[in-house]
């Protein structure tokens, strides 16, 4: 038997009471679904009104009489429908009285408890269908039509108490009829919903045992093991260690050579990726071409195979909606995974470019990506993985051919499906790609997806029905957008809707076979625009305004005036319209292209747009501002405009969240430069490059910067702030230093310094005095490196910027080490330089002098006041806690104590320094690193493995574009080749380590966790 209101057609009593009555208001539905949650369906009559009026909304003059309206208008309903269901208000209280097996509620905790009985009997088959067909009932989110703080506790209590241990029950059942694969797949429906659920966890790894995925088990448990610590949840922690560490693994085959694995050969530490949007319950009219998808992609076997096909298709057809849904259906054959790209071929966001791709590509599949610069490194490492790891790989609104071209080459072992609205006809000819077309939905079809979302009223207007389907010219996205307006206006009848639609002008194109902008769609989004309040109208308006498609409510805050609260409640109302989404994250929301598109015209007639649009850019100049006062307290920054009035801007704990929230906001910053230059924003569009260069030069992104710093010189022009502007070019030559691009550094390096010479900038002369000078060592010239140093050093000794006269100093001192100068004059400028940072405060230049003071003292022989120098930065390093500078002064220790001959200490350092790199991500310092090791090594007569180090290290070395220091490397390298044959190991003492050592064990990644 249906449940209760299923017979109102449409109608039905969901899980929990979430129930969707389109023949009742509003406020009665709430009223309906309360009763049907409180236990034996009484409620009070003043709990009704907490449940009902709970978002704070001002309550009627008499609620209680309004609530007997509502039962009033219930009864009427139930009645006219026949439904086996009473309601009764009587002594203060409400009452529904209907038959508890008709509710999916009572029906779902009667088939648990079955199960639980079969499963106590031992017939798990049986345990495993009642509990399956309990889970099934769940359709939707409890309570959907509520979102009250009561209702917010009613779910979470649901999930804690019932849903999860049904879950885990269902999962438990699977394996035990020896169903790892079904449970895994369960396990992964439920993953994003419930992170961090103990028992979820256990499943998880009994399911990859059964499977025999050790090392992914393995992976799992060290994750989720340190998610749990980090949150701080201890016990939880203990228990799955307790639970994990008794588990059988296959013995390990016996290492003989270097323990651990190079950067080239790390394995991969994903296993498997998922990237997906979610699937969406139906699909209509789709058939065909889900099963052109399944047949053009697999083999007579039905394996995949590595093809490239091309969905296309007009505007608005639903070309995405049917990857994603094949995608879903397909992910099990790809053990890889799945991953889903939006290229912004077509809207206002920036488009992601080839070399974009491949780095967003690479930094799925966890490599780290600036361990290599430039675009054609990456894509080959990228070709490197995918060959191992080929995935399901969906390229989203592809512009033309030339858009994804490039490409092609780099993903040729995936199973790579692209979605256009142009045919890419060039591509399907150069690569013989597969073309599916997708078209317009056939009437029939049409008239199934109004009908499914506008409910009942949909049967009794079968000609407004047709009209609403010819008027949409049959295309999804429109079809999908006014049966949401119908369905959420359940008081206008279709025909009336139809007859508006009908004066509508744009709606006059929907049938247009063109590929432009999608005008006929732009009244199906103006539908669901003129639908909003007003303050979730500028809202939507103010997301046009943002140049990206990803903000957060703090940006739109921002922007919009009020409160960061406030606007994340339109945000829902706008999320809950469909005209923007929220991937996952809680505070990170998402805009179509398109609906971006539309967006933005209407942002245009904002009467305050100037004003909004500034109170933007200034949300996010000092949001950085406060991220590089976070991650470089050290260092100088511009003097900065006051901030516009009423914004709030992001603020940090520390600097691994300001690092997070630069990654996040990258685009949205590039993209902030060159609109505020484009709006006479010149004093806050030099700013933002100047602000972002540190962290972009850590991270490898010299190409986002140069194209702001650009036009920060421009605008620094324009302003005529010319120490604004010298600052500028100082920062150009300086990033291009770092690209490798020599002319181009010479070229604005001098710019800087003849503007600085010209005004007598005092400070700038000083900063680009040292950048050259640092251009010269970065290139290997390392005598000139010294003449620009000491120039530099004489102008700091002289002005009163204490900060540069220490960094000259130092160096200067690193400048003539490279070029085999006097050691004793290195050494007084090392003590200058500490001196200097002691007295201004500056841990890292006081660690990094020190280091470079224990490695000159090391090589002297004056081993006792290297190591004190060492341990003194040792002590400075644990406040810091920064990797990069715990890895040099790792390698220094091996340094000594190699000197020294404490062979097993120099390797332990040594090995401790590389380990310590790859955690940091720092492709220099690992390189120097491996160096160390492998002279380490090479010493004591392990010379293969030396030189297998120092190969690495030359590799590294050349990615960051040190060419100098690896051609030095190489040239030694093809030295201790040449004589490996004849090399003889130094002698040693009885007492001493033994001559040929082998490098150090270092732990492998499941040892790490168990320490």
């Amino acid at each position: 038997m249906n449940s209760v209101f299923e017979v109102l057609g449409q109608t039905r009593l969901r899980m929990h009471g979430n129930v969707t009555m389109k023949d009742a208001k509003p406020r009665a539905r709430q009223v309906l679904t309360a009763l049907l949650t409180a236990p034996n369906q009484r409620m009070t009559l003043k709990r009704l009104v907490e449940w009902v009026w709970a978002d704070n909304e001002q309550l009627p003059q008499d609620p209680r009489a309004t609530m007997h309206q509502y039962l009033t208008q219930l009864r009427r309903v139930l009645a006219a429908a026949k439904v086996p269901a009473r309601l009764i208000a009587a002594n203060g209280g409400c009452t529904l009285e209907t038959d508890t097996t008709l509710i999916d509620y009572y029906v779902f905790r009667s088939l648990l408890e079955r199960a639980r009985n079969h499963r106590d009997r031992g017939n798990h088959r049986s345990a495993h269908a009642d509990a399956l067909a309990a889970i099934q009932l769940q359709r939707d989110e409890p309570l959907s039509s509520l979102s009250t703080e009561l209702a917010d506790r009613w779910r979470a209590s649901w999930a804690r108490t019932h849903w999860i241990p049904a879950n885990v029950f269902l999962v438990g059942e699977q394996l035990a009829e020896n169903r790892p694969g079904d449970a895994l797949a369960r396990l992964d429906d439920l993953e994003h919903d419930h992170p961090l659920e103990l028992g979820l966890a256990k499943l998880r790894i009994r399911a990859l045992h059964a499977l025999e995925r050790f090392s992914e088990a393995t992976d799992y448990f060290v994750a989720t093991h340190r998610g749990f610590r980090n949150s701080g949840d201890d016990r939880s922690a203990d228990e799955l260690r307790s639970f994990h560490d008794p588990l059988a693994y296959p013995r390990p085959g016996q290492v003989t050579t270097v323990a651990r694995p190079t950067a080239e050969e790390q394995p991969d530490p994903v296993p498997s990726v998922r990237r997906l949007p979610p699937d969406a319950v139906e699909v209509t009219g789709r058939e065909h071409t889900l099963a052109a998808l399944d047949t053009l992609t697999t083999d007579d076997t039905g394996a995949p195979q590595p093809v490239i096909l091309t969905l296309t298709g007009e505007p608005g057809v639903g070309k995405t909606t049917a990857a994603v849904a094949w995608a879903h259906r397909a992910k099990s054959r790809y053990p890889h995974g799945v991953v889903l790209l939006d290229l912004h071929g077509y809207g206002q966001a920036p488009r992601l470019e080839a070399a974009d791709v491949v780095d967003a590509l690479l930094a799925v599949l966890g490599y780290p990506v600036d361990q290599i610069i430039g675009p054609f490194g990456r894509a080959a490492k990228l070709t490197t993985l995918l060959a191992r790891r080929p995935l399901l790989l969906i390229l989203d609104n592809v512009e033309d051919s030339a858009h994804v071209e490039p490409l092609l080459s780099v993903v040729n072992s995936c199973t790579v499906v692209i979605t256009s609205r142009r045919r890419l006809g060039p591509l399907a000819i150069r690569h013989t790609t597969r073309v599916v077309t997708v078209t317009a939905l056939t009437m029939p079809e049409s008239r199934a997806l109004l009908a499914r979302r506008i409910g009942a009223r949909a049967a009794r207007e079968p000609e407004a029905l047709d009209a609403l389907a010819r008027l949409c010219g049959r295309l999804p996205l429109a079809l999908t957008i006014v049966a949401e307006r119908a369905a959420a206006r359940a008081g206008t009848r279709l025909e009336t809707l139809a007859a508006q639609l009908r004066d509508a002008e744009t709606l006059l194109t929907l049938g247009d076979d063109g590929d432009g902008a999608g005008t006929s769609l732009q009244s199906a989004f103006a539908l669901s625009y003129q639908a909003l309040p007003p303050a979730e109208q500028r809202v939507f308006c103010l997301v046009g305004l943002n140049p990206g498609t990803e903000l957060t409510s703090a940006a739109l805050a921002a922007a919009d005036g009020r409160g960061v609260a406030e606007v994340r409640r339109s945000l829902d109302v706008l999320v809950a319209a469909h005209l923007v989404h929220q991937p996952g994250d809680l505070d990170r929301f998402q805009i179509h292209d398109l609906l971006h598109l539309y967006a933005a015209t209407l942002a245009k007639r904002l009467p305050d747009l100037d004003a909004a649009r500034e109170r933007m850019v200034s949300f996010y100049l000092w949001s950085v501002f406060h991220a590089h006062s976070v991650m470089f307290p050290h260092k100088t920054r511009p003097p900065m405009p006051p901030a516009v009035f009423g914004i709030t801007p992001v603020a940090f704990a520390d600097a691994s969240a300001a690092g997070r929230w630069c990654l996040q906001e990258r685009s949205n910053l590039n993209a902030m430069v060159p609109l505020a230059a484009e709006h006479h924003l010149h004093e806050l569009a030099w700013r933002l490059p100047a602000l972002m260069i540190d962290f972009m030069d850590n991270s490898g992104f010299y190409e986002d910067i140069v194209a702001g710093l650009v036009i920060a010189v421009r605008s620094a022009a324009i302003v005529g702030d010319l120490e604004a502007q010298a600052s500028t070019l100082n920062d150009l030559g300086q990033m291009h230093m770092l690209m490798g691009h020599d002319h181009q550094a010479d070229h604005y390096l001098q710019q800087a310094h003849d503007l600085a010479t010209a005004h007598r900038m005092e400070y700038g002369l000083i900063a680009v005095t040292l950048n050259m000078a640092r251009r010269h060592h970065h290139a290997g010239r390392a005598l000139e490196a010294v003449t620009q140093y000491r120039a530099g050093l004489a102008l700091t000794r002289a002005s009163e910027y204490s900060y540069f006269h220490a960094t000259a100093a130092y160096r200067l001192g690193n400048a003539l080490v490279d070029a085999g100068r006097n050691e004793f004059e290195v050494y007084e400028l090392y003590c200058e330089a500490l001196r200097v940072y002691q007295v201004i405060g500056d841990i890292a230049g006081q660690i990094s002098t020190r280091v470079a003071l224990g490695s000159l003292l090391t090589r002297l022989g004056r081993y006792e006041e290297a190591e004190q120098h060492c341990r003194a930065a040792s002590k400075l390093t644990d406040t810091t806690r920064h990797l990069p500078t715990a890895m040099k002064l790792k390698t220094v220790w091996a340094q000594l104590a190699h000197a020294q001959r404490e062979d097993a200490t120099a390797l332990r350092y040594a090995g401790e320094a590389v380990e310590l790199a790859e955690r940091s991500r720092h492709a220099t310092g690992q390189a120097r690193a491996l160096s160390a090791l492998g002279e380490i090594l090479a010493a004591h007569g392990n010379i293969t493995d030396a030189c297998q180090m120092w190969r690495t290290a030359v590799k590294l070395f050349r990615n960051r574009e040190r060419h100098a220091k690896a051609d030095l490397l190489e040239a030694r390298l093809t030295t201790l080749e040449s004589q490996k044959e004849t090399i003889v190991p130094e002698a040693r003492q009885a007492d001493e380590d033994t001559m040929a050592m082998p490098p150090p064990r270092l732990q492998s990644k499941r040892e790490k966790h168990t320490l």
